[in-house]
């Protein structure tokens, strides 16, 4: 068996990456029957695909250092809780919520405030400081703050997440120009975004491994195993 990291899940399949390669595959029937899923970030060993046209099998989970349920992802090591200034307004309590459920996980929590040409980020940035967690403030030219974040990722894997319309694919695609992910305008009527983000899946930038999680609500927020 080869060993490699999940670095997508959808629909039953898993795009498992060994050695630069992805290979497709599916995972064996033991983990249902156990009540296991296999979570983007997995570590695990696995057998490629017998030809083109066929499927490898996940036949192993290596031990996890993490897991969470919503974004489903195992062997977290940051997350990037993001939070714009307006459009949509900080909720405050999901960024607390998330804050704790990271330190809970033993995962490295970082906040990033987007849209700071749009509106006042001090407020937000010093709270969060004070609390000893790292704050990064991104407007539209602040190329010094990319540069910080991109040495942040460096050799981690982390997520990006927050409220739908924050930000987060339009700030990974400024991190990374090659992602191209899609991104959408906030709704005038509804105050929020909608959702651009339909599944985790991990992207490598900046040498390590980042995910864009789906938009969330407060009710998402149960840890996993």
């Amino acid at each position: 068996m080869a060993q490699g990291r999940i670095v997508r899940s959808l629909s039953g399949f898993y795009d498992v990456e060994s050695e630069g390669n992805i290979y497709i595959c599916k995972a064996r029937g033991v983990f249902r029957k156990d009540g296991i899923t296999p979570l983007c970030g997995d570590l695990v060993r696995f057998t490629p695909p017998a030809g083109a046209d066929a499927e490898g099998t996940v036949d192993e989970i290596l031990p996890r250092s993490s897991a969470l349920r919503r974004p489903p992802l195992a062997n977290l090591e940051q997350l990037f809780i993001i939070v714009s200034t307006c459009q949509p307004n900080p909720n405050m309590t999901v960024i607390d919520r998330l804050t704790a459920l990271a330190v809970h996980k033993q995962i490295r929590p970082f906040i990033v405030v987007t849209k700071c040409d749009l509106g006042d980020a001090q407020p937000i940035a010093d709270l969060y400081r004070r609390a000893g967690i790292g704050t990064f403030c991104a407007g539209t030219n602040d190329d010094d703050v990319l540069d910080a974040i991109r040495m942040q990722l460096r050799d981690h894997v982390s997520a990006f997440t927050g409220n739908t319309g924050v930000g987060k694919s339009t700030l990974l695609n400024r991190l990374d120009s090659s992602l191209r992910l899609d991104t959408a305008q906030i709704s005038r009527k509804l105050g929020r975004g909608r959702h651009t983000t339909r599944h985790v899946q991990l992207y490598p930038i900046c040498g390590g491994y980042t995910a864009d999680t789906p938009g969330f609500s407060a009710l998402d927020l149960e840890d996993g195993e």
